[in-house]
């Protein structure tokens, strides 16, 4: 039996089989490890994912040009830029795994050894620079001559740099970042805030972050107040550096008293960077004027060959006898400057604990 056709559509109508309704889309499993937006850790994720992608955004952004010497203060900035990096991943530590934590810790602290000791030999050439500028030119001569040794250095230090600093690795490390960033906000649910605000809490153990950064300052300071001890006024420069960018992301929620303390975590950090500075040039100089040596020795000797004795007139034979002048100069200038450079720091030290700065952030941190 054939069946009949149905009615068929009026003029100027199409058509259509019906459709089944559509089916409910499942909601997304929430994660076991759920946390509120509006919480405390909530917030401290969403900051760290923000904080981590900007860090990033920063490194890549200073080795543009990083490679040029003609302009140090872009190794200056890339520097700055991976330390500050590598204090967020410590702070927001608790907000990544630690696979993953361990791999972004390690490239940074790569990048940041590399452009720390290209800045580091940048900084001797433009101190040696500025001295041999006031110098006539035989004893300016000498200081070319450390300057020469510091350049071919400095290139070396950037050949190692460039490895890593470069397009791919540089990519890498932004999309690890990337997937850090995400890691930290995968548990976040709620409604989350469309800007981001300061943080006006934080976890115990961020808290916990901040007060062993200060208890390692103050641990320090005994041993770093002795004028001679350059080793401890290096680890005690690099103990103030970690609290104030400790303090950069964590002020906000902790009062007016960590403001203060990251702006004296900052004065210790710079007056104690310049007598690290200082230090790091002394050597290169005394490795010129021990190669100036030789070099005279060399030539006094052969003058004197076939005689029983040395006569002391050789010595004006010597071809470098006015060239020592110059470098010794300079470490008289470096020596000077260090000491200067250190009774800023004592000074400022002491009126910090005058005043009571770490004090009151240590009472800050315990409420």
């Amino acid at each position: 039996m054939v069946e009949e056709p149905g009615p068929a559509p009026a003029e100027g109508e199409e058509e259509h089989p019906e459709q089944p309704a559509p089916e409910p889309r499942p909601e997304a499993p929430v994660p076991e490890d759920a946390v509120p937006a509006d919480s405390v850790e909530g917030r401290f994720r969403l900051a760290a994912a923000r904080v981590l992608d900007e860090r990033a955004a920063q490194i890549v952004q200073g080795a543009k040009g990083v490679l040029d010497v003609s302009d140090p203060a872009r190794a200056q900035a890339l520097w700055l830029a991976a330390r500050r990096s590598r204090a967020a991943l410590e702070l927001f530590r608790p907000c990544i795994s630690k696979s993953d934590y361990r791999a972004a810790r390690e490239e940074v602290t790569r990048v940041g050894r590399a452009v720390g000791a290209r800045r580091d030999v940048d900084a001797a050439i433009a101190i040696c620079q500025a001295v041999a500028a006031e110098m006539g030119p035989q004893e300016a001569e000498g200081v070319g001559r450390a300057i020469d040794r510091l350049r071919r250095e400095q290139a070396g230090l950037n050949r190692e740099l460039a490895r890593y600093v470069h397009g791919r690795r540089l990519q890498a490390l932004k999309v690890r970042t990337e997937d850090l960033a995400g890691h930290a906000v995968r548990p976040v649910t709620g409604q989350r805030p469309p800007e981001p605000a300061p943080l006006a809490e934080l976890p115990r153990p961020a808290v916990k972050l901040v007060a062993r950064r200060l208890a390692r300052l103050r641990d320090l300071a005994p041993a770093a107040l002795d004028p001679g001890s350059a080793r401890d006024h290096h680890r005690m420069r690099v103990a103030a550096e970690r609290l104030r960018y400790a303090l950069e992301l964590t002020a906000e929620a902790l009062g007016s008293q960590a403001h203060t303390a990251r702006r004296a975590a900052r004065g210790l950090q710079e007056v104690l960077g310049e007598v690290r500075d200082c230090d790091l040039a002394v050597e290169p100089l005394r490795d010129t004027i021990a190669e100036l040596e030789r070099e005279d020795v060399a030539v006094v000797l052969d003058r004197a060959r076939g005689s029983r004795d040395l006569d002391p007139i050789l010595v004006q034979a010597a071809p470098n006898r006015a060239a020592y002048r110059g470098p010794e100069l300079v470490l008289v200038h470096l020596a000077a400057r260090r000491q200067m450079m250190f009774e800023r720091f004592r000074r400022l030290w002491l009126e910090q604990s005058r005043q009571g700065v770490w004090v009151a952030l240590e009472t800050g941190l315990r409420k």
